[in-house]
This record gives structure tokens, C-alpha cells and sequence, in this order.
């Protein structure tokens, strides 16, 4: 067995924790797959004077200096909450040549344009697996097993708080401040909980899916992401009476070689890869230009499945199996290029509020695909046509509609689904 490999994490909370507990556990199998033993010899914590529970020879430090200091480490492991705190770490190290595995994905979204090209210049790699969706290994598995598809379309359920949030509305009935305060106490949820449920954890998810796959950041349907704090009961009510269910969705979609992006609530029909994505789980839907429609489903949060991606990213950097890094054309979050984008005119919508058939009376811009429905005082009704016209004709009355993408069907099943469908009070 060849040289000890060296191996600093930054970072000690769950997500640190779980990946030195798997180094120690699995340590016997990891060994085997690297050719060599391996040794945790700092990690870089917040408050070294609380007790972590590490062997004697792990040195537990406040100090980053005590970190960059030691010359022979091999990989360190981040971990750490925001780009804010991450990237004077990462950007110390990359500099250095020491390759870093990370699960901070607003650290790779905002900042990967000069991190990534900083570990290239300096012969050493960044990894963000983890930062994707947690213990599914989406990327390697996209750039492994993919090479010769065109990836068309990428739909994906992203974000753990939002899906457990909107399914525990939607099975349980609960409000959703109840279903907020109960993931924030299974650790689902973060105190301060808005880069979750205000879709920002997506957006950043996206912005990495969209660099890997087409080597450049997206251009953005609007500038900022679309959440899931204006979802009540009513619409989750009406959504399953039209057959399907509202998830909070990340779309990639290459129109023309351009890669352009959403996060916002969407209506789910039934026969899509996405509808029955539940909890914590996390989901990517693809379609490939050879493969067709492929999806990857698991626990996309959490101690052990984020662990897991982090841990496998470290195998396979030390027993050189990784993929290569895409090359970078343009990481950067900038919205610069969407002047020259012209989105889709059709689509299919799902409209909930009130007085729909007032606000529905006289158009000509859009066309109906079902009745109204009701629930609890509430109306929803399925349209195409495009979106600035919905906007403009179901808010001349009021503004109390919410508009959502349907995902899943195309016209034809719609409006034979509708016809047989019954609508009542």
C-alpha cells in the first residue's frame, strides 16, 4: 500500500460530521478502492472549544491558518453554510494545489467561474457532487454514461425543504408555517429558512446543473426564482382534482445552444417522472437526444446521502476514476445574454384565484381547457397561450392569481382528460 493519503475537512456540522463518520466506518473498503490508508489530520470548526467526538490524532481548530499550514494535505473536504464563509477557504487552498471536494453549492454558483480555472491553473480539482442533489450522483452519472447525448431538457425536484413542505400540505392539510416549523425541527429546514423556500437553493442547483451540462451559466426566465411561500391548501386541493400535484421545479431547457432556466412552482400531471417525488426526496428528469426520457430519484439532503456523494468524489479523485471537469465558458450568474432570448409563445397553464370567469369572458388571446373548478372559495382553470397574455387577462379584475407551468401532457391528452373530468362546487 502506497503513501498515507491526507485528507482536512471544513466544517462540523451534519453534513461534516457524516462525512467523518463514513471515512472511519468505510475506512477499511476505501483503503481498497484508493491503494492507500488514509488520515484525518485537522478539521476546521467554528467553535473549537466544544467537544467533537474525533480521534486523538485529528487536531480540531478554529484556524485556518493550522489547515493551510500543513503541506502534505491531499483533499479538503467543505462543507461550510454560504459562499461567503467557503470561498476564502477554497479559493486559499485551490491556490495552494490542494483539491477540494465541496457540498456548498452557492459557493460553486457564485463563484466557480474563478475557482474552477483556479484549480486547473494550479493542478489540482474542485468537486461539487454534493452541491447538486445530495446522495444522487447526477453529474458523474450525466457525464459518465451520457457522453453522446445531447441533453435537451433537464426538469428537477431539487430542493428537500420545498418537496417536504408541499407534501405535508397536501397529505396532511397543514398551513404552511406548520409545515415550515416541522421541517425546521427534523432538520429539514434551516432557521432562517428563505434561501429553501424562496427558491435560491434551487436557482444555484440550476446554475451548476446548466455549467456542467452546456459549459456556461443560464439565461433567467426572470430575475429572481419563484418560492413555494405563496402555495395555499386550496390550490394543492384543486390541482389534484384536475389530476396532479404542485411541485417546486428547476427546468433547463437548450433552446437554440442556449441554455435557459426557471425555478417556480409547476402543475405535475400524473405520468411524470416527477409526480410521485415525495418528502425530502429529490428527482432529476432528462431527456437525452439518443437515451429519451431518463430520471435519477434518492435523498437529496441529509447526514449520510450527502455524505455518500462527498465520500465518492474522494474515491474516485484518489484512485483517478473521476470524470474530466467540464470546460468553463461562463459559470457566472449573469442575466447579461436574455435580451437575445425569445421564449416559447404556447404553453399550458394552471391559473388558481377568483372571478376566473369574469376575467375569461371576451378573450381571444387564450384558450380554455377545462371548466372552472372550486375549492373553499378558491377557482382554478387549466389555459395555453402565452404567459405575458395570461397575466395581463386573468389580472384586469384583480391580482389575486397565482399562474403555474404544467409539466407532464401534451394538448391532446389534456383535453381528452377534461372532457371526461367532472367539475363541481
Amino acid at each position: 500500500m502506497s503513501t498515507v493519503k491526507k485528507i482536512g475537512i471544513i466544517g462540523f456540522g451534519t453534513v461534516g460530521s457524516g462525512v467523518y463518520e463514513t471515512l472511519v466506518t468505510k475506512r477499511e473498503k476505501i483503503t481498497h478502492l484508493i491503494g492507500s490508508d488514509l488520515e484525518i489530520p485537522v478539521i476546521l470548526v467554528k467553535d473549537a472549544a466544544r467537544k467533537r467526538h474525533v480521534a486523538n490524532d485529528t487536531k480540531v481548530t478554529d484556524r485556518f491558518e493550522e489547515v493551510i499550514a500543513l503541506a502534505d494535505l491531499d483533499v479538503v473536504i467543505e462543507v461550510s453554510p454560504d459562499a461567503e464563509t467557503g470561498y476564502p477557504y477554497v479559493h486559499a487552498l485551490l491556490s495552494k494545489g490542494i483539491t477540494v471536494i465541496t457540498a456548498n453549492k452557492e459557493l460553486v454558483a457564485k463563484h466557480g467561474e474563478t475557482l474552477l480555472p483556479l484549480a486547473d491553473a494550479n493542478n489540482c480539482r474542485l468537486y461539487y457532487e454534493a452541491a447538486v442533489a445530495g446522495g444522487i450522483p447526477v453529474l458523474s452519472s450525466i457525464r459518465h454514461t451520457l457522453k453522446t447525448n445531447d441533453i435537451l431538457q433537464l426538469e428537477g425536484i431539487v430542493n428537500g425543504t420545498s418537496n417536504f413542505i408541499l407534501t405535508k400540505m397536501r397529505e396532511e392539510g397543514a398551513a404552511f408555517d406548520v409545515a415550515l416549523a416541522e421541517a425546521q425541527e427534523k432538520g429539514y429546514a434551516e432557521a432562517v429558512p428563505d434561501k429553501d423556500v424562496d427558491g435560491w437553493d434551487a436557482y444555484f442547483k440550476t446554475t451548476i446543473l446548466s455549467q456542467w451540462l452546456f459549459g456556461r451559466a443560464p439565461v433567467w426566465q426572470s430575475a429572481i426564482p419563484i418560492g413555494i411561500r405563496g402555495i395555499r391548501l386550496e390550490d394543492l386541493t384543486l390541482a389534484e382534482k384536475i389530476g396532479g400535484r404542485i411541485k417546486h421545479v428547476a427546468a433547463l431547457e437548450n433552446i437554440s445552444g442556449q441554455p435557459v432556466a426557471s425555478v417556480r412552482p409547476h402543475l405535475i400531471l400524473t405520468e411524470h417522472p416527477l409526480y410521485a417525488v415525495e418528502g425530502v426526496n429529490n428527482a432529476i428528469h432528462l431527456e437525452g437526444s439518443i437515451v429519451g426520457s431518463i430520471a435519477f430519484q434518492g435523498p437529496g439532503a441529509g447526514k449520510f446521502p450527502t455524505a455518500s456523494a462527498i465520500v465518492e468524489d474522494l474515491v474516485n479523485h484518489l484512485s483517478h476514476t473521476s470524470e474530466k471537469q467540464p470546460d468553463v465558458l461562463n459559470i457566472s450568474m449573469t442575466r447579461n445574454e436574455e435580451k437575445s432570448f425569445t421564449p416559447k409563445q404556447t404553453k399550458v397553464w394552471f391559473v388558481t384565484g377568483k372571478q376566473l370567469t369574469l376575467q375569461l369572458e371576451g378573450s381571444r388571446s387564450i384558450d380554455t381547457l377545462s371548466n372552472i373548478l372550486y375549492s373553499e372559495g378558491k377557482e382554478a382553470v387549466l389555459l395555453t397561450g402565452n404567459e405575458r397574455e395570461v397575466i395581463s387577462t386573468m389580472t384586469k379584475l384583480n391580482d389575486s392569481i397565482t399562474i403555474y407551468p404544467v409539466t407532464g401532457a401534451q394538448l391532446e391528452k389534456l383535453e381528452n382528460m377534461n372532457k371526461k373530468a367532472v367539475f363541481s362546487r
